[in-house]
C-alpha cells in the first residue's frame, strides 16, 4: 500500500446541512435555466392566439410563477433530500460506512482551514 494514500470512512452526513446546499444549488440551478423558459413562453403566449400561445401565457405569464416554482422545488428538494440522507445515515450505521482513499498531497488534516504563510 502507498503511504500517499489516506484512509477514511464516512460513517455520518448532517441531514439538514446537507439538505439545505442540495436544495440552495437545485434553486439557483432552477433560477438560472428556468426563468429564460418561462420568459420565453411568456413572450410565445402575449403573441400567439393559438392553443399554445394560450398554454405559454398561463405558465409564464407571470413573475410570480417564476420566483414561486424554483422557491417550491427547493422546499421540495429540501424535505426529500433530508429524508434520504437520514436514510443514508441510518445505513451507514448498518454497514459500517464507507471507506474512502484520498491522496495525500503534503497538507497534514489538522493544517486544513489554517492560513499557510509561503
Amino acid at each position: 500500500m502507498s503511504t500517499n494514500i489516506l484512509k477514511l470512512k464516512l460513517k455520518r452526513i448532517d441531514p439538514v446541512k446537507y439538505a439545505t446546499v442540495a436544495s440552495l444549488l437545485t434553486m439557483l440551478v432552477l433560477l438560472i435555466i428556468f426563468v429564460p423558459f418561462m420568459l420565453l413562453f411568456s413572450l410565445a403566449g402575449l403573441g400567439a392566439s393559438s392553443g399554445f400561445g394560450q398554454g405559454a401565457a398561463i405558465f409564464g405569464g407571470s413573475v410570480f410563477v417564476i420566483i414561486l416554482l424554483p422557491i417550491i422545488y427547493g422546499v421540495m428538494v429540501f424535505v426529500i433530500t433530508l429524508i434520504s440522507t437520514s436514510l443514508l445515515n441510518f445505513i451507514l450505521k448498518k454497514t459500517g460506512g464507507i471507506e474512502i482513499d484520498f491522496e495525500k498531497t503534503g497538507l497534514e488534516i489538522s493544517q486544513i482551514g489554517q492560513a499557510r504563510i509561503e
